[in-house]
């Protein structure tokens, strides 16, 4: 009888050990699968910043040299260098986002990814109003750009007070739009708030984040 008990016991024993790497496999392999369309989520992200980096770095090479030719001319100077800083701030937010996404170790623990992957999702949330704040205004300058360049008029030159009209058209759209923040962020409006930041985060972090809850739910589950 002490021996078939022993028996027992040790069948129950072998058939846990079992059971325990089986489900070890199925969680290996439920992991590899999600972290697989992880990576591929986030390929179009990753495209899109060096298309941006590349965008920045050309229209750099041509608003620098506008400047430099009329350097004698302040307000054109002004003109010219507002729209080379904002070619190099999409070089700038671009190599971020590919630097973040290099640290991403799709070998280390779930907790890790998600740690990284909320680290680039932060810094995109708080990259993207300084964008629209300056996408308010930084057209004023590109059309001064674009007169100066194709038809040779400076308008400030001919007309200083329709550039102040211009001005303060993007300044009127700016205070429009740090409104609408103000207003998203009151209480009972997270929602709406929540929209913005996963708009401002991009589709492809919010599919990486959603691939990984899956491993968790699923590890949970085991």
């Amino acid at each position: 009888m002490t021996v078939e008990l022993d028996e027992m016991k040790n069948a129950w024993t072998l058939l846990d050990r079992r059971l325990a790497r089986q489900e070890a496999l199925n969680l290996a392999a439920f992991r590899e699968g999600r972290l697989d369309r992880l990576r591929k989520s986030l390929c179009p992200l990753k495209v899109g910043q060096i298309a941006q980096i590349v965008a920045g770095a050309l229209l750099a090479l041509l608003f620098a040299p506008f400047w430099v030719e009329h350097v004698d001319t302040p307000h054109l100077v002004v003109v010219g260098v507002s729209l080379h800083v904002y070619a190099l701030m999409f070089i700038v937010s671009g190599a971020r986002d590919l630097d973040l996404l290099r640290r991403i170790d799709y070998a280390a623990p779930v907790v890790g990814i998600q740690e990284r992957l909320a680290k680039l999702r932060a810094w995109r949330i708080r990259i993207a109003p300084i964008f629209g704040a300056i996408g308010c205004v930084i057209w004023v300058p590109f059309v001064l750009w674009l007169f100066e360049v194709l038809f040779g008029v400076d308008v400030y030159a001919i007309n200083p007070d329709v550039v102040w009209i211009l001005v303060a058209s993007g300044l009127g759209c700016l205070g429009l739009m740090l409104l609408f923040l103000k207003w998203a962020k009151q209480p009972r409006r997270e929602r709406i708030a929540k929209y913005l930041e996963d708009s401002a985060a991009g589709r492809s972090i919010a599919k990486a984040q959603r691939f990984l809850d899956e491993v968790s739910d699923f590890a949970r589950e085991a």
